[in-house]
């Protein structure tokens, strides 16, 4: 089964049930799925075979699975489980946010207001002060990884949701002195 084929009632995990697709990257797949322990609706990545082959996408796969758990910060997607399905189908169930990433929003409103702008950047600001706090780098902040998730909170208009962590790099892992290769998106790297 290819990863741009999975149909309505695929199975992923024996809890996540595929409903239908709300996103391609240029790793993998977001389908909305159910959870059928919980009755919850949520976003399941699928990502690509590729990930199964290669030793670096199996690192960066593992890496993304487990991030989202060391980062304290409701700014930061939660990731719920993973897994690969019958050997050949890695995919990560997240929580499923209702809203558009900050280039739709600008896409389809211009440029935003000095009180949005101030609340969005206190809000990325945190999930990268939490990210940062456990030697975490992003490593590819873009307006399509940031989210405006409608609120679930009287107080606040919006929630900012911080995704893919999938080239993400832990200090842990690094060595001084040791060269490293660039990773993100090109036009918004630093």
């Amino acid at each position: 089964m290819r990863r741009d084929v999975l149909t309505p009632g695929t199975l992923l995990g024996g809890d996540y049930e595929i409903e239908a697709p709300l996103a391609e990257g240029g790793m993998g797949v977001v389908y909305s799925g159910r959870q059928r322990s919980t009755g919850e609706r949520r976003a399941v990545k699928v990502l690509s075979i590729e990930v199964l082959i290669d030793s670096d996408l199996q690192r960066r796969f593992a890496l993304e699975c487990q991030v989202g758990a060391r980062i304290r910060s409701e700014h930061v997607v939660k990731v719920l489980a993973a897994g690969v399905e019958g050997g050949r189908i890695p995919w990560i169930a997240m929580e499923l946010l209702e809203g558009e990433t900050l280039t739709q929003r600008v896409e389809r409103d211009g440029a935003l207001d000095l009180a949005t702008v101030r609340a969005l950047f206190a809000q990325l600001g945190h999930a990268l002060a939490a990210a940062h706090a456990v030697q975490i780098a992003h490593r590819d902040l873009k307006p399509d990884n940031v989210f405006i998730a409608r609120s679930q909170r009287a107080d606040v208009a919006f929630t900012v949701k911080l995704l893919d962590f999938g080239i993400a790099k832990v200090r842990d892992a690094l060595t001084p002195g040791t060269t490293q290769f660039a990773f993100g998106t090109p036009f918004w790297m630093a």
